[in-house]
């Protein structure tokens, strides 16, 4: 049953007259690029869609993940849960129309649109420039999309050290 909700909810997400077109781009993009390439692609096209649609409150967790909700039920993108851990905080997307728009295929590339969205907009806010944000794992039955903001060690910083 859970499948079917899901493609049900997916199914009201994206247009009818851009799914050829968005299927017929992604195929010809995952032709001419390799995976690395797309994804820092559609970062960059993220964080370019981030700074017209900008998150302001982050006066708390619960006032970011409200902030960010708001502008995903405005723009029909599905939902956002903020999940603090030990040593990251997790932003768990769930429902974004990027596999039924550009096929199941671009999969492994098209996350990088959220993961840029994202990492602008904790940017904009004012993020340690230590963190990074990064997709953890690929989008589960659920349609949900992991990434985990967390403290990135300077491999550099080591080199030469002993």
């Amino acid at each position: 049953m859970s499948q079917q909700r899901n493609r049900y909810i997916e199914n009201l997400q994206v247009s009818r007259q851009w799914q050829f077109f968005l299927k017929a781009f992604a195929q010809e993009f995952s032709q001419k690029g390799d995976v690395r390439e797309l994804r820092l692609l559609m970062h960059r096209l993220g964080r370019r869609m981030a700074t017209m649609v900008s998150v302001t409150d982050g006066s708390s967790l619960q006032a970011l993940e409200d902030a960010m909700n708001r502008v995903w039920t405005d723009m029909n993108w599905g939902c956002v849960e903020l999940s603090e851990q030990a040593d990251a905080l997790l932003v768990l997307h769930q429902f974004a129309p990027l596999r039924l728009a550009f096929g199941p295929e671009a999969s492994v590339w098209t996350p990088a649109l959220l993961e840029g969205i994202y990492a602008q907009w904790f940017e904009a806010l004012g993020m340690d420039s230590s963190l990074r944000l990064t997709q953890r794992g690929n989008e589960d039955e659920d349609c949900l999309l992991v990434f985990e903001l967390k403290r990135v060690v300077d491999e550099f910083a080591f080199i030469g050290k002993r």
